[in-house]
């Protein structure tokens, strides 16, 4: 079950860490992503090693692992088309944090 934030702005608690690690495919533009219970949002993760387990999975070449603010990703996935609504913290896959953006 996932654990979703009802703060819609910054001051969330210890829930996600400062920075976080989000997987980008220069060549695209595009960003690792995730779908859980039908909400789609932007793949962070609070360490690099939970970021390359989740990118190995996917078979593209040239993804680059990215630290960056917690505002940062916030930005990120506003910035993604929608479906993408939220900042999924996804170091536990089957218990994913959500943070909606919009």
């Amino acid at each position: 079950m996932a654990s979703i934030l009802e703060q819609p702005i910054l001051g969330l608690g210890t829930e996600f860490p400062d920075h976080v690690f989000i997987l980008k495919h220069a060549p695209t533009g595009r960003y690792g992503c995730y779908c859980h219970e039908g909400i789609h949002g932007l793949a962070v993760f609070s360490d690099e090693a939970h970021a390359l387990n989740f990118g190995s999975a996917i078979d593209i070449s040239n993804l680059e692992i990215c630290m960056v603010s917690f505002d940062e990703s916030r930005d990120v996935a506003k910035g993604r088309p929608l479906p993408v609504v939220a900042v999924m913290l996804l170091d536990q896959l089957d218990a994913p944090v959500i943070h909606f953006v919009r």
